[in-house]
C-alpha cells in the first residue's frame, strides 16, 4: 500500500461518501493544472542552477570581506555578521524566485556564522555564546519565511540549549533536555493537523524533522563514546551521562503513551488482539535494549512516520534504526557464536509477530469499520 494516497483515490472515495458529486474529477484536474503553472513555471534544473549561482554570489561577497581584513577584526566581524542577517531578512521577506530565496538563505546563515564567530573571538563565555545562538535561533524561526532555515534554526535551538545544559548541569542535563526534544517531536507529530491550522503553520514539518535528527544524533554521540571504553587515545566526553537504563525507560513510557494515541486516533483502543500484542512487544523491545536507548526512539520515529504517511521520517527512523541497531550488536558482550544466534532468533520473533498482525489485520479493521 502506498504511503500517500494519490488525489485520484480522495475524490473516489469522497465520491463514494457523497461528500462531493460526480464532477469533482474535471475542477481538480483544472485546478491542479492552474497550479502546476502558477508554481511550477521553470523546470527544477533551472531552480536548481539559480539556488547555486545565489550560494556562489553570497561566497564571492563573503571572500573579499576576507580579503580586505574584516576579518581579522572582532568588533568588524560581528557587525558586519549581524548586519548580514538582518538584510537577509528584510531581503527574503521582499522578493521572491529561486535566485533570490537561495541568495538570502545564504546570507543569513554566513551573517549568524560571522556573528557568533565574532562574539567568539572577543573570548566570549560559553554560556553567553550559546543563550546568544538560541536566541537567535528563534528570532530566525519567528521572522525568516524559509522551510530550509525552520529545520536549521530548530537544529540551532536544539544544540545551544544543550550546550546550555552541559554547561550548567553536565551530559545528564543534556539526557533531559534530550528526552523533552524527543516528547516534543511526539507531540508535534501526534497533533500535526491541528498544528498546521495554528500560528506554527509550515514551521511544523521542518521543526519534526530536526527534531527527529537532533534526538537520535545525541544518542549516537552517547553509543559513540560508551564504545570507546578502553581507548585512551579517542577524545573523551568527560561528562558523566543518564543512566542508559533509564533512559529506556522513560523512552519506553513516551512510545507507549504515543501509541496509545495512535489507537485512539484510529480507533483501535478497544481492541485487545491489537494492543495487547504492541504492548507486550514494547516491553520485550525494551528489556532487550536497556544500554541503547536509541533503539527505542527510532521505533517511535517509526511508529509516528508509518502514522504520518511520511517517507522521510521513515527513511530516517529506518537509518537510525539499522545504526543503533549495529551499536548494540556491538556492545552484546557474548561470543559471536551467541551472537549469531540472537540476530537470528531476533529475525524469527520479528517474522512471527508479522505474521501474527498480518492474519489479525482484515477482521480488526472489518470490526473497526
Amino acid at each position: 500500500m502506498a504511503l500517500r494516497p494519490t488525489i485520484q483515490d480522495v475524490l473516489a472515495g469522497l465520491k463514494a461518501e457523497g461528500h462531493v458529486d460526480a464532477e469533482v474529477d474535471a475542477r481538480a484536474r483544472t485546478t491542479l493544472e492552474i497550479r502546476q503553472k502558477a508554481v511550477g513555471a521553470s523546470p527544477w534544473f533551472v531552480k536548481a542552477l539559480a539556488g547555486v549561482g545565489a550560494w556562489m554570489s553570497a561566497a564571492l561577497m563573503l571572500s573579499f570581506f576576507a580579503c580586505v581584513g574584516l576579518w581579522k577584526e572582532e568588533a568588524a566581524l560581528t557587525g558586519l555578521g549581524l548586519a548580514l542577517a538582518v538584510a537577509s531578512v528584510f531581503l527574503r521577506r521582499s522578493t521572491r524566485g529561486p535566485f533570490m530565496e537561495q541568495l538570502a538563505l545564504a546570507l543569513c546563515m554566513a551573517g549568524v556564522g560571522a556573528f557568533l564567530a565574532g562574539l567568539g573571538a572577543m573570548d566570549q563565555a560559553t554560556i553567553t555564546l550559546a543563550f546568544t545562538g538560541m536566541v537567535v535561533s528563534l528570532a530566525l524561526l519567528a521572522v525568516f519565511p524559509d522551510l530550509i532555515l525552520y529545520f536549521l534554526a530548530t537544529v540551532g535551538i536544539c544544540v545551544s540549549v544543550g550546550v546550555l545544559a552541559l554547561e550548567m548541569v553536565g551530559g545528564a542535563g543534556v539526557d533531559v533536555w534530550m528526552l523533552v526534544c524527543a516528547a516534543a517531536l511526539a507531540g508535534i507529530l501526534l497533533f500535526e493537523p491541528r498544528l498546521r491550522r495554528g500560528q506554527l503553520g509550515a514551521r511544523v514539518g521542518p521543526i519534526a524533522f530536526a527534531l527527529a535528527c537532533a534526538v537520535p544524533g545525541w544518542l549516537l554521540f552517547r553509543s559513540f563514546e560508551n564504545s570507546q571504553e578502553g581507548f585512551h587515545y579517542v577524545f573523551r566526553f568527560e561528562s558523566e551521562f543518564v543512566p542508559s537504563a533509564y533512559l529506556s525507560l522513560a523512552l519506553a513510557l513516551l512510545a507507549l503513551g504515543t501509541g496509545w494515541r495512535v489507537l485512539r486516533e484510529m480507533g483501535l483502543e478497544h481492541e485487545k488482539r491489537v494492543w495487547i500484542p504492541a504492548a507486550c512487544a514494547l516491553v520485550l523491545l525494551t528489556v532487550m535494549t536497556l544500554n541503547t536507548p536509541g533503539v527505542l526512539v527510532a521505533a517511535l520515529m517509526l511508529t509516528l512516520g508509518f502514522h504520518r504517511r511520511s517517507r522521510v521520517m521513515l527513511g530516517l527512523a529506518v537509518a537510525f534504526l539499522l545504526t543503533f541497531g549495529a551499536y548494540y550488536y556491538y556492545d552484546l558482550h557474548i561470543t559471536l557464536l551467541a551472537k549469531a544466534l540472537a540476530l537470528a532468533g531476533s529475525g524469527l520473533v520479528l517474522l512471527g509477530v508479522r505474521q501474527f498482525f498480518l492474519r489479525r489485520e482484515s477482521a480488526v479493521l472489518a470490526e473497526a469499520r
